[in-house]
């Protein structure tokens, strides 16, 4: 009995290090071409459904290609309708391990074993061209070897009388069988479920009714498992999960109620499918998990309409989403630089634009609310400068004349200064947010000159980048000129008021006080970088 249960465990070692190793790797070798692979294949549905299988079959993992498919959406590449297919047929090519592990294929594994052993040796897996292919081939002749040794080691059980005594008893509670399949997809894939299925069945553990009830188990349980990990989503992202938890539970729904049927009155239909497709009970196991993935890829791309209106309904896009999404930069520009560069200016106006809402004590002033929310807007603001520098990154690395390159590392400049801009002006408003709910008449004339005159500051800011007119950038380069001396009165006269207030109150007005200074210096550096290169100029 030890060694029985020495050869499962070692078995279900080999196999767990396996799917990481093919997942961790192929995850790397598909993620590096797939965002251009995924741009040209979404103009045609076949084209992005059968990336989607082949992109599944890969990574072994569904949630991976959605995470790629709601990244892409998300930076304007990709609209839902086109990623629909490529997420919806994702899941089909997971089936393709769980048929493989149905092929008496020992001296194959042992074999991919030794050369890529031989590989390792020569050190032929350091090479970075080399070294995620070797170590997925790794992964998947442990992944084998490992179903080798669990077979290996179940044999036996099926001759025990208490094990016989168990899976006839078991046989009789259905339910068990299907709850034990969703527990498994709570903490690994519904495809390693399926293997593990497939191997039990193989071995004369379960027959194909209860095989039936663990891999659909396996397949809701994978929806559960995946609502309870995208439950902090919202947005386009939150469609693009719950695209993927509806297809595995139509799919379910469906094939319960026709198992039921099956199993109340015998008529034939997937045990009697599959008993026809092969006489091989394991590979009419894998068989299952195959038909379930087609059924629900099938059901959603037919109702792809109404499921995408749906989705839309119960998780509209959010606004981090639309201030995330770049209005102007596309991947099609980097070919001409000096149009690319004028894109860049407008994609940074827009951040600009956004920096004085940051200051919500001005925005209620002048709309009596909050125009938008202020984390949602930095969280979507961040999103969007990212993009910006990977684009200017990536204009700076094709060959440029002397002049070009000059104007992409002072526009790179600005986006830094856009970044500190923002988080200064942000922690600006949490320092004064604190002092508000104070009633020290002296307290809001400090809050009141900072909050208006960095506002003022701002949009002037705004003004002289996108304007042409050279007298809206000396205004802005006079406005933020030194100003040590106003703001060391406003410390002077802070500290010389009486301590009602409490000392806490005006350390944060004298740290608030700093700040500002800081702000208006990174908005003379800004109105400097301008003056280099003004709007308009090549």
């Amino acid at each position: 009995m030890t060694v029985i249960f020495a050869d499962i465990l070692g078995g279900l070692g080999l196999f767990f290090i396996g799917i990481k190793l093919i997942g961790s790797h192929l995850k790397q070798i598909a993620g590096r071409g797939l965002r251009e692979r995924v741009a040209w294949a979404v103009h045609k549905p076949w084209r992005a459904g059968l990336l989607g299988v082949l992109s599944g079959a890969l990574t072994q993992s569904p949630i991976a290609v959605t995470l790629i498919a709601t990244s892409m959406n998300t930076a304007g590449l990709v609209t839902i309708r086109q990623a629909m297919p490529l997420v919806i047929w994702a899941n089909l090519g997971t089936a393709a391990i769980v048929m493989v592990a149905t092929v008496d294929i020992h001296l194959a594994v042992l074999f991919l074993l030794g050369a890529v052993g031989l590989v390792y040796y020569f050190d032929v897996n350091k090479s970075d061209r080399w070294r995620h292919p070797v170590g997925a081939l790794l992964g998947l002749a442990l992944l084998f070897l490992g179903l080798q040794f669990i077979k290996q080691g179940a044999a036996p059980l099926r001759e025990m009388h208490e094990v016989r005594e168990l899976l006839q008893s078991a046989a009789h509670y259905r339910r068990l069988l299907f709850l034990a399949g969703a527990a498994m997809a709570l903490i690994l894939p519904a495809s390693t479920a399926a293997i593990i299925a497939v191997a039990m069945t193989t071995d004369g553990l379960l027959t194909i009714d209860g095989t039936i009830l663990v891999i659909y188990g396996a397949n809701l349980g994978a929806a559960a498992n995946l609502w309870l990990m995208t439950a902090n989503l919202r947005g386009t992202a939150r469609q693009l999960a719950l695209l993927q938890i509806g297809l595995r539970c139509v799919a379910g729904g469906i094939l319960v109620i026709l198992l039921a049927l099956e199993l109340k009155f015998g008529w034939p239909l997937m045990k009697a499918l599959v008993t026809s497709l092969s006489a091989n009970i394991g590979r009419q196991a894998a068989w299952v998990f195959l038909l379930y993935q087609l059924l629900g890829a099938l059901v959603m791309s037919l109702g792809a309409g109404p499921v995408r209106r749906l989705l839309r309904h119960y998780s509209p896009p959010s606004c981090e989403e639309a201030l995330a999404r770049p209005k102007y930069i596309f991947d099609l520009a980097l070919d001409d630089a000096l149009t690319a560069l004028d894109l860049v200016e407008r994609e940074q106006g827009r951040l600009l634009n956004c920096l004085p809402a940051y200051l919500s004590a001005a925005d209620m002033e002048r709309t009596g609310e909050l125009s938008t929310s202020i984390p949602a807007l930095l969280q979507g603001n961040r999103a969007l400068a990212g993009q910006i520098a990977t684009f200017i990154t990536e204009l700076i690395n094709r060959q440029q004349d002397r002049l070009a390159l000059d104007r992409m590392l002072n526009l790179q400049s600005r986006n830094r200064l856009i970044d500190d801009l923002r988080e200064g002006v942000y922690e600006l408003d949490g320092l004064l947010a604190r002092t508000r709910p104070t009633a020290a008449s002296g307290n809001q004339a400090l809050e009141s000159n900072i909050t208006e005159a960095l506002h003022f500051l701002l949009l002037a800011l705004h003004d002289a980048a996108l304007s042409p007119d050279p007298d809206d950038l000396e205004l802005l380069h006079a406005l933020s000129g030194d100003r040590a001396e106003v703001i060391e009165k406003l410390r002077h006269q802070l500290l010389r008021q009486s301590d009602d207030r409490g000392a806490q109150i005006k350390e944060t007005l004298y740290a608030a006080s700093s700040l500002f200074e800081r702000l208006v210096w990174l908005i003379r550096q800004y109105a400097q970088l301008l003056r280099t290169f003004p709007r308009g100029s090549v």
